[in-house]
């Protein structure tokens, strides 16, 4: 179960990529001052086929017949660039003007956010990739969506150039990159996190063997199985447990073993200067806030007694 879970917690920016914006950047470069200038690193980027695929290599991604689904994909640049080495491309983006210059471009292509991408996608992908579409696996809001892409084959890819890698330096300091961000999965599910750069093109992958994503999977229908199940606010109970347990055709040990690691990554997300205001037995679920009860607690206390 990989269904897209749809709220208002993704966050999905448009104003500063639609063709209208894009077209007075290249008219003016230097001197448009509409955005800040790394929303249109895509345009400025050559992505040679050579340095890519030397790239893609070393970070032992397949590409011959790689099944990829592009997220926020914008002006297509990218996805050329996999394509013409030989991978099968989705092109997804949630403005419908990138879509149809996709589909013009030859893709199989659709206005989808990354938070959108229906179930029967994710289940023939083998990589999702994307250029410096940060929102969608930033926060906590995204990990529903990070969870789902993992449960790929191969995992994430991440392309940034070094000129967006260094105004965001200049802006948030070394730590908001991008492989800190990942940390989180690196310590609940042991996910595999590695780059290489070549000039100014750097590819970030994160990946998981194949028993981490049916762990990562159960996860993901645990997640879903709360949204769906109860209201924003939820206190949940040892009951509620046996509900979802028996809904699911599960034992309720996968089940508490599931929110444990649900909550972990939820609380790892959280910085450390503000966990004070969260406490250990919350989590959320997207837009949706839950707690769990002193019952719940000695739980999972006991199944996950090093958690």
């Amino acid at each position: 179960m990989c269904d897209p879970i749809i709220d208002d917690s993704e966050i999905i920016e448009k104003e500063a990529f639609t063709k209208e914006v894009v077209n007075e950047y290249l008219e003016k470069r230097s001197s448009f001052d509409g955005y800040p200038l790394r929303h249109y690193s895509q345009l400025e980027m050559s992505f040679e086929e050579s340095t890519v695929k030397r790239l893609l290599d070393k970070l032992h991604v397949p590409i011959l017949h790689t099944k990829v689904t592009i997220f926020g994909g914008y002006t297509g640049n990218f996805a050329k660039c996999l394509r013409n080495l030989g991978m099968k491309v989705i092109f997804t983006d949630p403005l419908e003007e990138w879509v149809h210059n996709a589909i013009d471009s030859g893709f199989e292509a659709y206005r989808y956010s990354a938070a959108q991408i229906p179930r029967d996608i994710v289940k023939r992908t083998d990589l999702f990739a994307t250029f410096e579409c940060y929102p969608a696996l930033n926060g906590e809001s995204a990990i529903y969506t990070c969870l789902r892409f993992l449960t790929s084959e191969y995992g994430i890819l991440f392309g940034e150039s070094k000129y967006t890698r260094d105004e965001i330096d200049k802006e948030e300091g070394k730590k908001a990159r991008l492989i800190y961000s990942f940390l989180p999965y690196y310590k609940v599910y042991s996910i595999k996190r590695a780059y290489r750069e070549k000039g100014s093109l750097r590819l970030y992958h994160f990946s998981s063997d194949a028993d981490n994503r049916r762990i990562i999977t159960q996860d993901v229908i645990t997640m879903k199985l709360l949204y769906d199940a109860f209201p924003s606010q939820t206190c949940i109970t040892l009951e509620d447990i046996a509900s979802l347990a028996c809904k699911a055709s599960l034992n309720n040990e996968v089940i508490l073993r599931s929110i444990r690691r649900i909550v972990d990554i939820y609380q790892l997300h959280v910085p450390r200067s503000l966990r004070i205001y969260f406490p250990p037995n919350m989590f959320r679920v997207c837009s949706k806030v839950f707690t769990f009860d002193d019952s719940m607690k000695s739980a999972l206390e006991r199944i996950c007694p090093n958690a």
